[in-house]
């Protein structure tokens, strides 16, 4: 047995169990919900639509307007009645946000996972410190799954009870576009995954064969070149998360927020995407490592062979001069 053999085995089973729960988190309500790729807040969707009064009397349409509006009445009061106004406008503000949402009929946040997406609401309210996801239901889950967002954020509009359409709140045509390139980016990571998460699979089986085998370095090499291609599957996967959550957050962010939409990366996600290729790395190192030491110790092996063998030859030639052959 190749004890040394252990330390990429382990890291093969760590890079497969981290590589499926990218790949079927959120695949059904409540499994791994936090583990997202993005998250869109819609809990103020529609507040441009609210009209707020100013203090010359003026109508205003901008959800900011009222927000801000908040802020600096709170700032003007001393410090003791202002911990306790603040706090009174955020229970308010989180009661307008969930009757909202409930009034347009929609859901407070929309969740993107790989294969599905999630919605639900948030408990105790949207704007409470901390506040928790409830979810509510998640789509089919789906291998090279679109997120069409926009159309299902259509569709409850036009049921709920005011029967409006995303052009009645100013839905920006950047949004699509952001989300058109989100999926094609999810179309290659999907693929990706299935290539890395089947290579560390097959690297586990090598890996317990060259546990049992003494010696063979085809087996270090063939382990090494499945511990490759996991870790570059790996990699690839997660340079594509980063850089996505990064630019479709801020798409949506830009183009969104004056309508109440606001997006916020997985963080949990990108953690253990990128631990799965760190520990396939580390694998695919040890593997190089096993490889080399099993090339010395054959060289060595074989070096002390022939220095055995041309030491007898010597000896039996001097024996035969000795006795005068």
């Amino acid at each position: 047995m190749r004890i040394t053999a252990l330390a990429p085995l382990v890291c093969s089973i760590a890079a497969f169990i981290l590589g499926m729960l990218c790949l079927f988190a959120g695949h059904k309500p409540g499994f791994l919900e936090d583990y997202h790729i993005v998250t869109l807040n819609t809990s103020t969707l529609g507040y441009n639509l609210v009209p707020t009064t100013t203090a010359s009397g003026a109508a205003a349409a901008t959800p900011t307007s009222l927000l801000s509006w908040i802020e600096e009445e709170a700032k003007n009061i001393t410090s003791e009645i202002e911990n306790e106004f603040e706090t009174e406008l955020n229970n308010i503000a989180g009661d307008i946000a969930d009757k909202l949402a409930s009034e347009l009929g929609i859901d407070q946040w929309y969740s993107l996972h790989l294969m599905d997406y999630c919605e639900g609401t948030y408990s105790p309210n949207a704007t409470a410190k901390g506040a928790k996801k409830n979810v509510t239901s998640c789509s089919k889950q789906t291998a090279m799954y679109h997120f069409d967002i926009t159309q299902t954020i259509d569709d409850q509009l036009h049921l709920g009870k005011y029967n409006i359409s995303l052009t009645d709140i100013d839905w920006s045509d950047k949004l699509q576009d952001g989300i058109n390139a989100l999926n094609v980016a999810m179309d290659a990571t999907f693929v990706l995954y299935a290539i890395g998460i089947a290579a560390a699979g097959l690297a586990i089986l090598t890996s317990l064969i060259a546990f049992f085998l003494h010696g063979s370095r085809l087996i270090s090499f063939g382990n090494w070149g499945l511990a490759s291609i996991a870790f570059i599957a790996f990699l690839i996967c997660s340079i594509i998360i980063t850089i996505v959550q990064k630019k479709f957050t801020s798409i949506i962010n830009k183009y969104g927020n004056d309508i109440g939409l606001y997006a916020h990366r997985g963080s949990k996600y990108l953690v253990i995407t990128w631990v799965a290729t760190a520990v396939m790395f580390l694998a695919m190192v040890a593997w190089v490592v096993e490889f080399c030491i099993g090339r010395k110790k054959r060289s060595r092996e074989y070096t002390e062979k022939r220095s055995g063998g041309w030491r007898h030859r010597r000896s039996d030639e001097s024996a035969l001069r000795r006795s005068g052959v």
